[in-house]
């Protein structure tokens, strides 16, 4: 038994690099070892699992993407138990991965935190992933919890909670004319060298469709996959960028820019948190879920914006 799950664990980060070398160095074996490692599974369901050419990973054979959603539910339940057990009657530990798109990476710190100070025996890993990407990891047991947009896209298998509300806002250079004003037109910042992230990010095709909705072509002078690299760029005071609020966490005083709310229209895209729908939950994921359930997200990244925004914000 514990030598099929070493197997089936071989054949999950297979399925993860899609290249034998480095699945085997992610196992820490040998490559003629995962090798013969996944002809043994293949003899033991006397089935072929991996397409292979020239001895290169080329897929799954129909019959081994039935096997590796085999191997990747067994492997995500012992990893489960395992936890489980190790918690009873202990102090919560063990490991959760994170998978954040790019525009909500800025402001996970304020929920990681949280959950450090209360939980600090369980480590935490955080990738940046964009909308697509993040949702086949949850599918696929290589994430536990996602930070992504609840309301873009079908999310069947997946249970949602609610983070915030994100809003937009132009990041401009103090020295231009717009930047004293108190609110900016989509239109308006349409015709501005933008900085923005790229067409296969889940916010750049939200903002596309604002920007289409009012008959505007934004000039895009900058691309980045990067939230780092978008910030990096506003950050001289040359370039213009629509932002989320959670980039305030960034670039909240920066002294040669200046943020201005974006309005006709004004939108907002919902932010939360996506796990599967599964009973129970893993015990880390159950108490990450408790500890952002707790924390006024919202209020939390309003602490990072400029005193004018925030004095111009709603009260409540």
């Amino acid at each position: 038994m514990s030598l099929y799950l070493k197997q089936l664990r071989y054949l999950v980060a297979l399925a993860r690099h899609r290249h034998f070398g480095r699945a085997a160095a992610e196992c820490q074996i040998s490559q003629p070892a995962l090798s013969q490692a996944l002809r043994q599974l293949e003899n033991a369901f006397n089935v072929p699992i991996v397409d292979r050419h020239n001895q290169g990973f080329e897929g799954f054979t129909p019959q081994g993407a039935l096997v590796l959603d085999f191997a990747r539910r067994t492997v995500e339940s012992h990893a489960h138990l395992t936890q489980e057990l190790l918690c009873a009657g202990n102090a919560l530990s063990g490991h959760i991965r994170l998978g954040v798109i790019p525009v909500a990476m800025p402001g996970i710190s304020i929920i990681t935190t949280a959950f450090n100070q209360l939980f600090p025996n369980v480590s935490v890993s955080v990738s940046s992933l964009n909308f697509s990407a993040l949702k086949a990891g949850l599918e696929n047991f290589d994430v536990d919890i996602g930070i992504n947009y609840l309301d873009h896209g079908a999310s069947t298998g997946l249970r949602p909670y609610f983070l915030y509300d994100e809003s937009y806002f132009l990041i401009a250079p103090t020295n231009h004319r717009i930047a004293r004003q108190d609110s900016v037109t989509w239109t308006e910042a349409g015709r501005l060298p933008l900085c923005m992230l790229t067409p296969d990010m889940q916010n750049r095709r939200i903002l596309d469709r604002v920007f289409a909705s009012v008959g505007a072509s934004p000039r895009t002078v900058i691309e980045t996959d990067c939230a780092l690299a978008l910030c990096s760029h506003v950050r001289p005071g040359h370039w213009f960028a629509i932002v989320p609020n959670t980039f305030f966490t960034m670039v909240g005083e920066w002294s040669e820019t200046r943020a201005i709310r974006l309005v006709e229209p004004t939108i907002t895209n919902t932010i939360g948190i996506m796990v599967l729908k599964r009973e129970p939950q893993p015990p880390a994921v159950r108490a990450f879920l408790e500890v952002a359930g707790e924390i006024a997200m919202a209020d939390e990244l309003m602490r990072y914006a400029p005193a004018y925004i925030r004095a111009a914000a709603p009260a409540g």
